[in-house]
């Protein structure tokens, strides 16, 4: 902050400003006398004014003055520069304050504020006043102006917008606006549903101009009414497609001119059909109408049913009359020659002679299938009964066995007829000892040799008779003297049309009866003999060898001693053992023995023997015997087989670990000090071992 000195203040002789203090001239309340300096603020007074080369003094107003915008100042140059004009508000006092504004007719952005800075113009040509902008042209067409940039620089660029419901839009200029009255729904004069909801066709054919809209017809109409739908849109079809149907024979209709696509062949009589918007398939049954033709009343005054199997109206003369039931038979376009076999399955009338004749076992015959009530039932051959009309012959006795016994004959067999009434039920029988029956053809013969009794091949008693099995392995008539006697267990053999041999093995482990010897002889490991299979309780136990004990007939020897060795001893003997037999009774309880000084046995085979050198029962040359005991030194075998000797070692008590195979160790001497030292030198002294043998 600057101030401006005494003297200055006193000089200032139109405001008679007094120096205050000495910090500010002043003379309260002008504040004209305060001639404090700060940025934008110019001295008033004339000395300090003409001081500042920007400013000048008014002497008239005693005002220092400073215009901003004048020519050559930096207010005209900026605001020059961008096409807009200098403004300074207040060129006195000489202030620093000029801005830049728009030209009109561009206006300042109002979000902006005056100032130095360049200002932000707009303008918008549908409201100001220029050359370029809009003015009434819009509004006069009643549209609607828009400016899309509104800025100076853009101009020439406002349009008019048609309003709804019109549309339509135009660059500086009006539009030429228009609306479809089809399309749209709005506006007063559009046709909205009026065409549609008659099924009609709104067409709009100039969208500048109003209520010039039409309803058209659909084809084939081509009725119309600008502004309204048209009153009747009623059109006979068959005007444009009767010629479709006269083409087939058949008439056009159209049944209502007001719905279109509903027009329909109808086929001529006396066809029946109809189809729209094609031709018909036209149908003609012969038999329900009246026609040159048809069938008319040809069947039904016959009490025949008519059909007409193709009813397509170009099918004539192919109808039917057929014979109703039970009758058959059928002609085409014309009555039928009806036929009833009354005797036949099919016959369901109350003239027919369904099961009536075969439920006799007779035979059913119609003469003539024109007439009814005329079947007979006849006897079945060879009676000779006359038929009998509408019912079976009251007897139709036959023999069959007359017509077929040679049937029975030739193989030997009687023929019998058990029911001379009932036809094929005759019988060939076996003539005993054969049995078997057949009907109406020969018997398979069976002859059961073991059942029948008395016959020259028949085993009769001879089975039974010694208590054994009779068995036929074929029973057929021709296979005779093959029956069999089986013995019954535990006994075993068979014989061919003979009493069998029967054998037992009371010894074998398959005996099972009470005789058998079961495990008796097993269990003492003795032997079984039976010495003969034909008779029972006759076997033994014996001894095995070399045992001489005479055997036990039915139960085992009560002793089988035996001295094993003296079959065995060889075994031992060849090795240097001896033999010995602990137990006579048991067998392969035979031991050897190693000869001393060796150790061992073997049960039933030579010993494995070995030998301790250092054992006390060591006899021999190479025995160690007490040469390291007697030296308190330790003996030891390392090698206990009986061929491996003189490996024994002796060895010093610890510490010593002295040794000396086969011989006492010399001297066991240990110097204890080597172990023990160190105890003594810890405490500081010295260790002595006065007899190291100790």
């Amino acid at each position: 902050l600057m101030h401006c000195t005494d003297a200055d203040c006193a000089n200032d002789l139109v405001h008679n400003c007094t120096w205050v203090n000495g910090t500010i001239c002043t003379k309260a309340p002008d504040p004209n006398c305060d001639c404090a300096y700060t940025t934008g603020d110019v001295l008033y007074n004339e000395k300090m004014c003409k001081a500042d080369a920007r400013c000048a003094w008014d002497a008239a107003n005693a005002v220092c003055q400073h215009d901003e915008c004048a020519a050559g100042q930096a207010g005209s140059q900026t605001c020059g520069a961008v096409n807009q004009r200098c403004v300074d508000p207040t060129p006195a006092p000489c202030t620093d304050d000029w801005y830049c504004d728009c030209v009109p007719p561009a206006t300042r952005d109002p979000s902006t504020q005056p100032g130095q800075a360049v200002a932000v113009c707009v303008l918008d040509e549908c409201t100001a006043v220029c050359p370029t902008c809009a003015g009434t042209t819009c509004s006069d067409a009643n549209q609607d102006c828009f400016d899309p940039k509104r800025t100076p620089t853009s101009v020439g660029d406002w349009t008019c917008t048609c309003r709804i419901p019109y549309t339509g839009v135009a660059v500086a200029n009006a539009a030429v606006c228009q609306i479809d009255e089809c399309v749209d729904q709005t506006c007063a004069t559009c046709a909205k549903t009026t065409c549609s909801d008659k099924n009609q066709t709104c067409h709009d054919p100039d969208k500048s101009v109003l209520s010039d809209w039409t309803c058209t017809c659909p084809p084939p109409s081509s009725k119309s009414a600008v502004a309204a739908a048209v009153a009747s849109c009623d059109f006979d079809e068959c005007t444009l497609r009767k010629s479709t149907c006269e083409n087939a024979g058949q008439m056009c209709e159209d049944p209502d001119p007001s719905v279109v696509g509903d027009w329909r062949c109808v086929c001529a009589l006396p066809s029946n059909g109809s189809a729209t918007a094609q031709v018909a398939w036209c149908e003609l049954d012969e038999c329900a109408k009246a026609c040159p033709t048809c069938a008319n009343t040809t069947c039904s005054d016959k009490n025949q049913v008519c059909e007409d199997p193709n009813k397509a109206a170009t099918s004539t003369s192919d109808w039917t009359c057929t014979c109703p039931p039970p009758f058959t038979g059928s002609a085409t376009a014309a009555a039928a020659v009806c036929k009833i076999d009354e005797c036949s399955s099919q016959c369901t009338g109350s003239a027919c002679a369904r099961t009536t004749c075969s439920d006799a076992n007779q035979t059913c015959y119609d003469p003539d299938f024109t007439k009814v009530g005329d079947w007979t039932c006849s006897c079945p051959p060879p009676s000779t009964q006359p038929p009998q009309t509408g019912a079976p012959v009251a007897n139709c006795e036959v023999d069959e066995c007359k017509l077929h016994g040679d049937v029975c004959k030739n193989q030997g067999q009687t023929c019998e007829d058990p029911n001379l009434l009932q036809p094929n039920d005759w019988m060939c029988k076996c003539v005993a000892p054969m049995t078997g029956t057949a009907t109406v053809k020969a018997a398979d013969c069976t002859l059961d040799e073991c059942q029948v009794q008395g016959c020259a091949t028949c085993a009769n008693t001879t089975c039974s008779g010694a208590n054994q099995d009779c068995n036929d392995p074929d029973t057929s008539a021709r296979s005779t003297a093959d029956w069999t006697c089986t013995c019954r267990p535990p006994f075993q053999g068979v014989a061919i049309a003979n009493a069998a041999t029967c054998l037992l093995d009371e010894c074998s482990v398959n005996c099972t009866g009470m005789t058998c010897a079961g495990a008796t002889c097993s269990d003492q490991n003795q032997t079984c003999n039976d010495p003969d299979t034909s008779k029972l309780n006759d076997w033994t136990c014996s001894c095995p060898p070399p045992s001489k004990q005479p055997p036990a007939q039915q139960q085992a020897v009560a002793g089988c001693e035996v001295d094993e060795c003296e079959r065995m001893k060889q075994v031992c003997e060849s090795v240097g053992q001896t033999c010995s037999d602990p137990n006579l009774l048991a067998p392969n309880d035979w031991v050897c023995t190693c000869a001393p000084p060796l150790n061992g046995t073997g049960v039933a085979k030579a010993a494995k023997c070995t030998l301790d050198e250092c054992a006390a029962s060591c006899v021999g040359a190479t025995c160690a015997n007490d040469t390291c005991s007697s030296v308190n030194q330790v003996c030891n075998d390392p090698n206990i087989a009986a061929t491996s000797t003189n490996d024994w070692t002796c060895t010093c008590p610890p510490p010593s670990s002295q040794s000396a195979v086969a011989a006492a160790v010399a001297s066991c001497d240990f110097d204890e000090c080597t172990l023990r030292k160190k105890t003594c030198e810890n405490a500081g002294q010295t260790c002595v071992d006065p007899d190291q043998s100790v």
